[in-house]
């Protein structure tokens, strides 16, 4: 379960508008709900408010660490 310290450090990283990265990650993973849809966004920010899904929570830490390293690379790049 995503606390609320957690939350704000993601969307610290990941921004505000990160459903549509997480659901981009689920597409590529092929992950999909009992149903065989894609997971909906109200779902994706249930889970990010507190809501346990396993799956979609470790997407999300999953997402975290892609946005992590495309900043440290930035970073990188501006620095030469």
């Amino acid at each position: 379960m995503i606390s609320k310290a957690d939350k704000k450090r993601i969307k610290r990283i990941i921004g505000a508008h990160y459903v549509s990265d997480v659901q981009e990650r689920l597409r590529e993973k092929e992950i999909v709900n009992q149903r065989g849809n894609e997971h909906s966004a109200s779902m994706i920010t249930n889970v990010m408010n507190g809501t346990q899904h396993e799956v979609i929570e470790k997407t999300i830490y999953e997402v975290v660490e892609i946005k992590k390293q495309e900043n440290d690379t930035r970073k990188n790049l501006l620095k030469k």
